[in-house]
């Protein structure tokens, strides 16, 4: 899954698929999590008592927990769970979930679950408040279908008194600055296993995979009809992996490969990020643009060096704030995931190098919106907190390549500043909460082939800068049925999402209400 950009920590969990969020590594489950068998029977852990398969949802009118403003006929309503699905009679979490009916309740072809990615988002809200409606031919047959996933917004939410570890604001580059990098993450890691409970160590993707198969029989459907965004392709696979059986029409929508583990994501999207300010390069160039340099190449060594500059010899603000390397790399990287304009970036950068640094104070109020002076209500605050830890809390059971040490660290940091010198250091140390986290990983990064598990459709955009489309081919090779449907464009979930794309959404609904699978693939215009 997508790991977050330079812009925002591993722990700040803004990139999902809200932009945010994001993103992120997955891996497949552990022992725990072996495939079922071809009928779709579970075969890895104890059979669940009847109790859970038995629960009747008592819907509700969604309440301003759950989003201050619902669509006409939004219902909420809970779903238990264990918590430990190899102790099935332990603990259990209560799950938040979110219905729209079918508008063509006649045609009704039962519901079709939404996740929106992250890890860390939750999809109970953007069902209910119609953030997400699907296309317009899957929302008449469908009942969408939003849940918070275990630990998240409304069920059960995990908790770290001190917040979780966060990359800091200047990458460590001595064995002291990494050895208190780490001691201080450690110590924010154990309040939040104190803090959290038993769930803490069952917020593992293959869990959350259960947890779907629970609310689809709970709702009463034989097969499992899912849309999953980013991170939510993840799940979408190990539920594939573990109940193929199962699987109804599924799409998987700007896609996260499950073969590479945290370390390979990572140099992919350095990889990403790179070419982004490439481009960003050239187009200044064709432009006729020289105020950074004359050819592409002159502007990327101007980058560069200055960037390494600032890193000996910091500028200072009005307020005696410093900006250094790691702010250029961090606004590029704003820049990258469509944060702040490239144009505004040009203007402050180009201030910047005459030693002007007011301004970048622009391009922050450009980067919290329009709004970026009202306060945000303590609920966004608390969403916002909730989903920068389960980020971190998933991505550590599911992701087994972090570091370990401040001297692997260190090493990491290094190799990746090789690879790029405006993002390396940032990318490596955005790992320090895995580094350090608490619970052993359950995770290994290893291809879902889905043997027996009807066609999927994966959906991608050709420029992704959160799950490259690379992802979407590579996913396509490993599963035994898919089909790929390419969006040509720059974005992050390409189907129901704004800008619209009518080819896009009829070829995604057409797949969904009458099962037609588009070419092995295709492909869409802008």
């Amino acid at each position: 899954m997508p790991i977050p950009r330079p812009s925002v920590a591993l722990s700040a969990g803004l990139l999902a698929v809200t932009t945010t969020v994001v993103t992120v590594c997955g891996a497949g489950g552990a022992a725990a999590s072996r495939p079922d068998d071809a009928k779709g029977r579970d075969t890895s852990v104890p059979a669940l008592p009847a109790r859970f398969a038995q629960q009747k949802v008592q819907w509700t009118a969604c309440g301003a927990d759950v989003t201050p403003k619902a669509v006409p006929g939004a219902q909420c309503g809970w779903v238990k769970v264990p918590v430990d699905y190899a102790a099935p009679d332990g603990k259990t979490v209560t799950l938040r979930v979110s219905r729209v009916q079918a508008k063509d309740h006649s045609r009704r072809l039962g519901s079709l679950f939404f996740n929106p990615g992250g890890p860390g988002a939750g999809g109970a809200a953007d069902v209910a408040n119609g953030n997400w409606q699907a296309g317009e031919q899957a929302r008449a047959r469908y009942d969408l279908v939003g849940f918070d996933p275990r630990g998240i917004a409304g069920s059960g939410q995990i908790k770290c008194p001190d917040g979780v570890a966060e990359e800091p604001e200047d990458p460590p580059r001595t064995a002291s600055e990494a050895e208190k990098t780490f001691a201080d993450a450690t110590r924010r890691a154990r309040a939040c296993q104190k803090a959290s409970g038993a769930v803490l160590a069952h917020m593992d993707s293959v869990s959350v995979a259960r947890d779907l198969d629970v609310l689809r029989t709970v709702l009463g459907d034989a097969k499992l009809n899912y849309t999953g965004v980013s991170y939510g392709t993840f799940i979408g696979q190990q539920y594939m992996k573990l109940f193929p059986g199962k699987v109804g029409r599924m799409v998987l929508d700007g896609v996260v490969n499950p073969a590479a583990d945290l370390r390979q994501v990572a140099r992919l999207d350095l990889k990403t990020s790179d070419d982004a300010v490439r481009r960003y390069a050239h187009d200044l160039v064709a432009r006729g643009d020289d105020r950074l340099g004359a050819t592409t190449e002159e502007i990327l060594r101007r980058l560069t060096t200055f960037a390494e500059e600032l890193d000996r010899k910091p500028l200072h603000g009005a307020g005696g704030e410093e900006f250094t390397g790691a702010d250029v790399s961090m606004y590029l990287g704003m820049a990258v995931s469509g944060d702040v304009s490239w144009q505004r970036l040009t203007t402050a950068l180009v201030a910047a190098l005459h030693g002007d640094m007011t301004a970048f104070d622009r391009l922050d109020a450009e980067a919290a919106g329009e709004g970026g002076d009202e306060e945000p209500t303590p609920q966004e605050e608390r969403t916002e907190e909730n989903e920068s830890m389960s980020m971190s809390a998933v991505l550590c059971l599911d992701s087994p390549s972090a570091p370990k040490t401040p001297k692997q660290m260190l090493a990491t940091a290094d190799a990746f500043a090789r690879q790029s010198p405006l993002f390396g250091r940032s990318y490596a140390w955005q790992m320090i909460d895995c580094a350090t986290w608490p619970i052993a990983p359950t995770g290994a990064a290893e291809p879902v082939k889905a043997s027996g598990a009807a066609p999927v459709l994966l959906v991608s955009y050709t420029d992704d800068q959160l799950t490259p489309l690379a992802n979407a081919r590579a996913v396509h090779r490993q599963l035994d049925h898919s089909s790929l449907l390419v969006r040509k464009g720059q974005g992050h979930a390409a189907y129901a999402s704004e800008p619209p794309s009518t080819c896009t959404d009829r070829a995604v609904d057409r797949y969904l209400v009458g099962g037609k699978l588009p070419g092995k693939a295709a492909n869409c215009s802008g």
